[in-house]
């Protein structure tokens, strides 16, 4: 009952921020005449804030009660939807970007945490699969009512949808009950309380996927509108029956020991669906391409974060989240970033091209280092 629950209250998370990610670059530009360069900008500085919290998130969650972490920073996560309603200025947005990703990094660090401490060692890689299934759900819905609202009604029934759908998730959240935690071991402060050491080679292999998402969640409804897409809340839709469709066979197959060939699939599943996408902006592909990037994201997402788990013990579960998070926010912030300047200065199809050529780089990078590191220094804990 307790996976239910905080697999509910994370869908419910993740449905809130996903209506505001297609919807905000709309919104900045119909509300602020903003550029591309600045929406890039705003939506990056969530992610920015995101990856400052991640290591202080990971040592909280470790030191403390891993409940009462995530109650308190989903309080102030839904909370801050109250800002977009009185918004005035850009920089008010700004800012208030910043404190949601910071909100956003504590919240996300702790809900896995408590996910992975319910789970059976045995099934976590499966468990890991459906509990990102929550997040597949909110991806495919959150986008798609968030750019109904937009079509149909003022930004304010987005904003007020949002908190209200936080406010339910929070009630879940809270009726959670989580398993005792193993204590740390007492050592002094040093940088292996805040980071996964051993993580960081292959969460650089995680930032360069990463980036191909960061533009995917960001500019995807922009680019389809631009070649002439209606509906485009429809990719997110299909990008995540992708993802939902990955997980019912790559979860088994982790824990099955065949990591590596499914993580390798994953990325050059991605490699051939970004290339389509980028070369070939025509709507047909545009839609067919939703689906199989979803089954490229929906494999590799399972796969780097059993990998980070197996790679520390339970004392530094927290740690390991924030590490793989850490990773993951780095790659999307660039992707949100470098989208935006490339889109102002040529278009979404070159940037996208861009992502394409990080793929390849993160493909020969696993094959060649990755998998071996990780056979090296993995562990056997329960």
């Amino acid at each position: 009952m307790s996976f239910a629950h905080a697999w509910i209250a994370n869908f419910l998370m993740g449905f809130s921020f996903y209506m505001l990610i297609p919807t905000l670059p709309f919104y900045l530009s119909h509300q602020f005449q903003a550029g591309k360069t600045m929406i890039g900008v705003i939506l990056s500085a969530y992610i920015i804030a995101a990856l400052l919290i991640r290591p202080f998130s990971g040592y909280m969650v470790d030191s403390f009660s891993r409940k009462l972490v995530y109650i308190l920073s989903y309080f102030f996560f839904v909370g801050a939807y109250l800002g977009y309603i009185v918004a005035a200025s850009i920089l008010f947005i700004l800012i208030l970007r910043f404190f949601h990703g910071l909100t956003w990094g504590v919240c996300a660090t702790a809900g896995n945490t408590l996910a992975i401490d319910i789970m059976p060692h045995s099934r976590r890689g499966e468990g890991l699969g459906y509990f990102g299934l929550s997040n597949n759900l909110a991806m495919a819905i959150g986008p798609m009512v968030g750019l109904f609202l937009f079509d149909n009604n003022n930004f304010n029934w987005i904003f007020y949808s949002a908190l209200l759908t936080g406010v339910i998730g929070l009630l879940f959240a809270m009726s959670i009950k989580a398993p005792p935690k193993l204590p740390m071991i007492s050592q002094p402060l040093s940088l292996d309380r805040f980071v996964l050491i051993k993580g960081i080679p292959v969460g650089i292999n995680l930032m360069f996927i990463a980036v191909s998402y960061g533009m995917i969640l960001s500019f995807a409804a922009v680019y389809g509108r631009e070649i002439g897409v209606k509906g485009t809340g429809i990719f997110f839709t299909l990008m995540s029956c992708g993802i939902a469709a990955s997980r019912i066979f790559a979860g088994k197959l982790v824990d099955k020991g065949k990591i590596h060939t499914v993580a390798s699939m994953g990325i050059l599943t991605l490699v051939i669906s970004f290339g389509f996408f980028s070369l070939w902006p025509a709507g047909p592909v545009y839609m067919i391409t939703a689906f199989f990037i979803g089954i490229g994201f929906g494999i590799i997402f399972p796969s780097f974060q059993t990998i980070f788990i197996n790679l520390a013990p339970h004392a530094k579960r927290g740690t390991a989240n924030a590490t793989y998070l850490t990773s993951f926010d780095i790659g999307v912030g660039i992707g949100m970033l470098v989208s935006g300047r490339v889109a102002e200065s040529f278009n979404l199809s070159v940037a996208f091209l861009i992502a394409t050529g990080l793929l390849i780089i993160a493909l020969l990078n696993y094959i060649k280092f990755t998998a071996g590191f990780y056979q090296k220094y993995k562990l056997d804990e329960k």
